[in-house]
């Protein structure tokens, strides 16, 4: 009863910000743009032309994002093949690690072995300063190098590479994933359904006696005004499908179909520094009418934050979750009863935030999430005309087995 009592004065101090979130987003749904007003809706296969990106000098990209525009809708546009495979760029975000890529690489190159076909590897180097760059020249000539001037985070390090590439697909891997020999080929096979945007690995941990938090079968719920986020266990029953619906392709052991990853704008530098860019590309994705799959067959082995732990504190993590989860909800969800049960629901969210994470620690959160608010909002109006799927329905068809 007292943890409960103590969080009533910060709730007090929160109703302001809750008040100017509320009225945000009421204006936002109220009032939507008049490119929603005046436009039909957008066929969910199409992208969607956009105005040319000024762009960087040195990378040829787009400043703020790190993209550029689709030149012609993905559906219609064939996957390029190289005797029936798929040619795909595995692209590996690094940033100080060296001793990472020492494991990782060797089980990709492998496994590019294994599957065949023209698939090329990338290393994205963020400006490391351990000799990550001269470590992948000199043990693995047969990678390519992408060295960036300085650390452009998760977001703004895979935007760059979506720039640069110019195969169909990018499978996104993180420096701490080991991959097994075989876990290509069942990413790539899917994307022969032109509705498909993303494929993911099916993930395990490499301590086999700790519980696997992380799977990639993707979930989440809405309830009392929030969402909540989980992987599901991955039963006997779905070892034997070729894929299965889910939420969000892990943004590092996932193959996505550049074009329309760009043609929704890539990963959102929203979310800056990290966590929640993936499961915003793939609502999204699911929003315009477009298909996240697991596919159990392609396995990795997932060093659980062995980069963010190096370099962050586990409180900075999960001060980052917590914004994210707002901003996430501010952006995405435009279903007026759901918007509606979110902002009534604000304290009690913050209720639970602070019961659970401590007053100052709910409150600090929240507030960057609000600094962010009018960021959010402008995204939520640019993408209204692009929606296909209303948000129920993408939980419904996102949890389909």
């Amino acid at each position: 009863m007292r943890s409960k009592l103590r969080v009533i004065p910060c709730l007090i101090l929160l109703l302001p910000l809750d008040l100017i979130v509320a009225i945000g987003i009421l204006l936002a749904q109220i009032f939507p743009s008049s490119q929603r007003r005046g436009g039909a809706k957008r066929e969910p296969d199409r992208a969607k032309p956009q105005k040319k990106p000024r762009r960087d000098g040195q990378f040829g990209v787009n400043v703020s994002a790190g993209l550029t525009t689709p030149s012609a809708p993905s559906a219609q546009i064939p996957l390029l093949c190289e005797e029936g495979n798929v040619v795909a760029t595995i692209v590996i975000l690094n940033f100080d690690g060296k001793h990472l890529l020492a494991e990782c690489l060797p089980a990709v190159i492998e496994a590019v072995k294994y599957a065949g076909g023209k698939h090329e590897v990338l290393v994205v180097d963020n400006g490391s300063a351990d000799g990550s760059v001269q470590f992948v020249q000199d043990n693995f000539p047969e990678v390519r190098i992408l060295a960036l001037d300085r650390n452009y985070g998760f977001t703004g390090g895979n935007n760059h590479a979506a720039n640069r590439i110019d195969t169909d697909i990018i499978v996104f891997l993180n420096n701490d994933m080991v991959v097994d020999r075989g876990f290509l080929q069942p990413l790539l096979d899917p994307f022969s359904d032109p509705s498909v945007f993303a494929v993911t690995s099916q993930i395990f941990f490499s301590d086999q006696t700790r519980r696997r938090e992380e799977t990639g079968k993707t979930r989440a719920r809405f309830g009392r005004g929030f969402f909540y986020f989980w992987h599901d266990a991955i039963g006997p029953e779905d070892e034997n499908l070729e894929t299965l619906p889910v939420l969000w392709a892990g943004g590092g052991s996932c193959a996505i179909d550049r074009r329309k990853f760009l043609a929704i704008g890539g990963f959102d530098p929203l979310y800056h520094p990290f966590y929640f860019e993936d499961t915003d590309v793939s609502y999204q994705a699911w929003k315009r009418g477009w298909k996240c799959l697991l596919a159990p067959a392609s396995r990795v082995i997932h060093k659980h934050r062995a980069t963010t732990k190096a370099k962050f504190s586990n409180r900075f993590v999960e001060l980052m979750v917590r914004k994210n989860q707002y901003l996430f909800t501010w952006k995405n969800v435009t279903d007026s009863a759901m918007i509606f049960q979110h902002l009534r629901n604000l304290p009690r969210i913050h209720a639970r935030g602070m019961v659970q994470y401590g007053p100052l620690f709910e409150a600090h959160a929240f507030v960057r999430a609000v600094q962010q608010l009018p960021q959010a909002l402008a995204k939520r109006l640019s993408n209204l005309s692009c929606y296909a799927i209303p948000d129920r329905e993408v939980l419904a068809r996102s949890q389909k087995s």
